[in-house]
């Protein structure tokens, strides 16, 4: 903030990444603090209380197996001893009002789609706006393997959202 106006700084993360930008954006908010112009959700979740749907069905690779309902709850290292409803750990349950536009790309057997759909559809009930992105047949944060064709996709995608909403 000493050296770069909010309208310049976007916050973006993919997977694990893309859970601390919501988190860190609720949290700017909840104190008041200057946001950032826009945010990249790039395969992540907003809920640590309940397990997705897709990831029941998909791992890291894309398809885990028969599907059989999840087992335990996400992140349990991660939420450790925190209530996993809490909105500094889970922002699907913060006030979301107000948050810069943001970005949610995802694919559809990424184990993280239903967390990123349904976080996204919080950021829409909040009335950010927010743009969700799905690409096919393609694994968790496939945009990593620069070879795939999708990958430049992605990344255009990712840039265009970026100069579009961040300070010249």
């Amino acid at each position: 903030m000493k050296t770069y106006r909010p309208q310049n700084i976007g916050l973006y993360g993919t997977s694990a990444g893309a859970i601390l930008t919501g988190e860190v954006a609720s949290k700017l908010r909840q104190l008041n603090l200057p946001l950032p112009a826009a945010l990249g959700i790039f395969s992540g979740l907003g809920d640590f209380s309940r397990q997705g749907d897709s990831a029941a069905i998909y791992g890291l690779s894309g398809l885990a197996g028969p599907l059989g309902p999840p087992k335990e709850l996400p992140g349990r290292e991660y939420v450790a001893s925190t209530n996993p409803g809490d909105p500094d750990l889970s922002p699907l349950y913060a006030d979301l009002r107000g948050l810069p536009p943001t970005l949610f790309l995802t694919s559809t057997r990424d184990l993280l789609l239903s967390g990123t759909s349904i976080l996204h559809r919080a950021f829409l009930k909040a009335g950010v706006d927010a743009q969700l992105v799905v690409f096919e047949g393609l694994a968790h944060a496939f945009w990593n393997d620069p070879g795939l064709p999708e990958s430049k996709d992605a990344d255009q995608l990712m840039a265009d959202f970026f100069d579009k909403h961040l300070g010249k």
